[in-house]
């Protein structure tokens, strides 16, 4: 069980790394404990990874071109760069907008956060435990779904870290469920 006091039955993970790969969409085995990761959000994250390498390209020759004082030049390339971090970007988001919106959660109480990015995985749990603390009357806990980490990279969970601690930051009970891959949380901040 854990509570706001960063206390936990679970043996608490090391901090995990910061940095956020992009790879390919899962096997078709690990599909079965992804259900929302359907196989147009592999696209969608491929196109991303693709657009992720122009932005680097289209920066590292700005970097270039201002260095060598060719100001215009940096600055036509910088604003390449940026058409390619939107085009990353709303490729990333209508990913994570692919793997949410089946999902019901408003009314299930439950959320599947694989598939997501940290920042993505982070902002539906907070917009998922605003939308539920007000409606904490009429539902004591609901579930939110992390994964153990067996899917990212060296077997170490990024995603259920984090939440967990968010929940001990928001000062919700918690205990974890499905063999650590899920937390139940208690709607009603600890008094």
């Amino acid at each position: 069980m854990g509570n706001c006091f960063g206390f936990s039955s679970a043996a608490s993970p090391d901090p995990p790394s910061l940095s956020l790969p992009v790879s390919a969409p899962p096997a078709k085995k690990q599909r079965k404990e992804q259900p929302f990761v359907i196989d147009q959000v592999g696209t969608l994250r491929n196109q991303a990874s693709t657009h992720h390498d122009k932005v680097v390209q289209f920066a590292k020759r700005s970097q270039e071109a201002y260095q060598k004082g060719e100001k215009k030049e940096a600055h036509t390339l910088s604003e390449e760069k940026k058409s390619w971090q939107k085009k990353q970007d709303d490729a990333n988001r209508r990913a994570a907008k692919l793997i949410l919106e089946p999902q019901k959660w408003q009314t299930s109480g439950e959320i599947d956060l694989h598939g997501l990015y940290l920042d993505e995985a982070m902002d539906a749990t907070l917009e998922f435990l605003k939308h539920w603390s007000k409606k904490a009357s009429s539902r004591e806990t609901v579930l939110i779904i992390t994964g153990a980490g067996n899917h990212s990279d060296n077997n170490k969970a990024v995603i259920r870290p984090k939440v967990e601690e968010l929940l001990q930051e928001q000062c919700l009970e918690y205990e974890a469920v499905h063999g650590n891959g899920a937390f139940r949380v208690t709607l009603k901040p600890r008094q």
